[in-house]
């Protein structure tokens, strides 16, 4: 199941300014795949748009590792190529979207969707009562991650200069393994340790704020989002390797949450992460994914236990959870042999998907994650 804190939804969408009326709250929805919307009277451009975190951060480094005297100036340095990728996905949406007004018109949908008739205004003209844009955000993690090894090993140990670093990541770590072993060691975003986490809501933060600041060409506002479904082996295939210790080409994280496998502290420290995060900023939805053991469900105590932890990540500010209960050995051997398990269904990120359906880089990826007991 996907579970969403409904309150929380609801107050982020009225922070946003997008006019939205306290009477149509009630018709607040994640369509297609937990994308927010309002149910009849809106027109969300759902996913209008990409950003590669990880992608933005490997041309920062190229350009600022190589002089760099300190941590925050490679950071500020990354943060500002953020907000210039932001301020040209949004102008391309807009340009996509005054296109998409004048060319693709859509009758039967402005006849169906209230405020349209009423304004005079067709559906891609802005004729519905709500528009906003929903922008997808790619390897939160894998950015925060990355940080944090690069603060500790180059900045603050001393381990390599940053064009060392940069050198061993443009060769992908060969002959590096052992500076490769050392960058995956150092702290991680999804453990509840403080100083990833932090990095995780600095950027984050950054992002979500620069998105909000940017109105669309048919009204309200860029929203940031996490609604990975299956596409983070993709956005991870165009991407070197990265000072977190990943390979060149290898899959991003899967959701908001913690990069697969790396949150090795439990559920609660990973979803005290997670609320590290400003989801408040991010109405379009930020999808985390947790695997639970079957055996939590067994019995009336763990069932209590596992609706406080749910209970507790939402009174933090966590808006949006999906788990996924599937035996680990079933997983490993799905991953084998696919074609033995063709009724096994998995949440992927965002929606359900028959295992066998999936690459085998996505059916890997769902086995690396950690699964909670």
């Amino acid at each position: 199941p996907a579970l969403h804190n409904e309150e929380a939804f609801c107050e982020s969408l009225l922070q946003a300014h997008l006019g939205l009326r306290p009477a149509d709250l009630a018709m607040v929805n994640g369509g297609g795949c937990t994308e927010t919307m309002v149910h009849g009277c809106s027109n969300v451009g759902s996913l209008d748009a990409g950003l590669n975190l990880p992608l933005v951060l490997e041309a920062s480094l190229r350009r600022l590792l190589p002089g760099a005297s300190s941590f925050d100036a490679v950071l500020e340095g990354f943060l500002q190529d953020l907000r210039q990728a932001i301020d040209g996905v949004t102008r391309e949406v807009n340009a996509d979207q005054e296109a998409k007004a004048r060319l693709r018109p859509q009758p039967m949908r402005t006849l169906l969707i209230d405020d349209c008739i009423d304004r005079g205004l067709e559906f891609n003209a802005g004729g519905a009562r709500y528009n906003w844009s929903v922008i997808n955000v790619a390897g939160l993690a894998n950015v925060a991650d990355s940080l944090a090894a690069l603060r500790r090993v180059v900045f603050e140990q001393g381990v390599v200069s940053g064009a060392e670093l940069l050198a061993a990541m443009e060769a992908d770590f060969a002959g590096s393994e052992a500076l490769r072993r050392r960058l995956e060691a150092c702290p991680r975003y999804g453990n509840d340790d403080a100083a990833a986490d932090a990095l995780a809501a600095r950027v984050g933060e950054a992002v979500f704020r620069e998105l909000l600041d940017h109105a669309p060409w048919r009204g309200g506002r860029f929203l940031g989002s996490c609604l990975m479904f299956v596409t983070y082996a993709l956005a991870g295939a165009a991407v070197g390797a990265t000072p977190d210790g990943r390979r060149r080409g290898r899959p991003l994280a899967d959701s908001a949450g913690p990069m697969q496998g790396r949150d090795r502290h439990g559920p609660t420290a990973m979803l005290k992460s997670v609320t590290a995060l400003p989801h408040r900023l991010a109405p379009g939805t930020l999808v985390v994914n947790a695997r639970f053991a079957a055996e939590l469900f067994d019995t009336a105590s763990s069932r209590d236990r596992l609706k406080a932890l749910v209970r507790g990540y939402f009174d933090l500010g966590g808006m949006q959870l999906q788990i996924n209960v599937v035996d680990q050995e079933v997983l490993r051997r799905a991953c084998e042999h696919p074609e033995d398990y063709p009724d096994l269904v998995v949440r992927i990120g965002g929606y359900s998907e028959y295992f066998h359906r999936l690459s085998p880089e996505l059916r890997q990826s769902v086995l690396e994650r950690t699964e909670h007991r």
